[in-house]
């Protein structure tokens, strides 16, 4: 059986790219803390490798500050966009495709929802971020 892959996304526009970079580095910080954390080896046979230099550097997560600002940030959102915006952003154990079919919003939809709630969490992020740091922009 085929599986055939809806685009629930809409294309992100250059003017967007910021908004969407945060919100996805917004979605790895929400799962990063609810990852339990676990010795390397409770039986002690972990051994590190011999050369440590050729591994893949780990991904700098969002500093607390700057993911509740996020938060605050995506609360502000009228909630048919911020629904969607938390569905294609946050990852969950049940696809994307899934939860929107179980939220019945066809993928023309998805779309069109998705760009209004980057367009209004931009907007809003700013708004905050320019705030909080005493009119001046903070370079995320």
């Amino acid at each position: 059986m085929a599986v055939i892959r809806l685009n629930i996304a809409a294309d992100i526009p250059a003017s967007l790219a910021d908004a969407d970079e945060l919100l996805r580095r917004y979605g790895r910080w929400a799962m990063q803390r609810h990852r339990k954390m676990r010795c390397a080896s409770a039986e002690g046979q972990y051994h590190t490798p011999p050369n440590d230099d050729d591994r893949q550097p780990r991904e700098q997560l969002m500093l607390n500050v700057d993911a509740l600002a996020c938060q605050r940030a995506l609360a502000r959102v009228p909630d048919r966009e911020r629904v969607v915006l938390a569905v294609l952003y946050v990852p969950n154990r049940l696809p994307a495709e899934a939860q929107l079919r179980m939220l019945r919003i066809p993928p023309r939809l998805s779309q069109e929802r998705h760009l209004a709630g980057l367009r209004i969490f931009e907007s809003v992020h700013k708004v905050l971020t320019s705030h909080e740091y005493g009119g001046r922009m903070r370079v995320t």
